[in-house]
């Protein structure tokens, strides 16, 4: 799943429970329920480090647009985008060994895939979604 999916997903969590101790949590739920979804990773470096930049924007747009719920809407991000950390070293350094600790990284729980542009199409709409609702509910 995408940064910036998971990272829509967090903010939602944020908005909802308004408290960032309970959003950390939920969004690091979050992140195993999104990646329970059929969806599309990352083909290239480049392609995620244009989703990173997405989702950077996105995250200082909503923390810069609700101060007052800044702290709960970072740590719902980071709680949902955290996980993915173990990918990324996996990614950088080929000779990192340690198994995936977070539950959807190590087979605990499914993590299906779908080739592009289904499992792209179903991560925009879910990101969407996730953006609308935690726009509407923190206006």
């Amino acid at each position: 799943m995408y940064f910036s999916s998971h990272l829509s997903a967090g903010l939602l969590a944020g908005a909802l429970v308004k408290n960032p101790s309970l959003a950390l949590g939920l969004g690091l739920i979050s992140h195993g329920a999104l990646d329970s979804i059929p969806h599309h990773d990352y083909g290239t470096v480049r392609a995620a480090c244009l989703d990173l930049g997405l989702g950077l924007v996105t995250l200082r747009f909503f923390r810069t647009s609700f101060p007052n719920l800044s702290l709960a809407l970072f740590w719902g991000a980071f709680g949902a985008t955290v996980p993915d950390l173990e990918v990324v070293l996996k990614h950088l350094f080929p000779n990192y060994k340690l198994k995936g600790i977070y539950p959807s990284h190590n087979g605990k729980i499914k993590h299906p895939q779908r080739s592009f542009p289904c499992g792209v199409l179903a991560q925009f709409i879910m990101a969407i979604i996730c953006l609308s609702l935690t726009y509407r509910i923190l206006k």
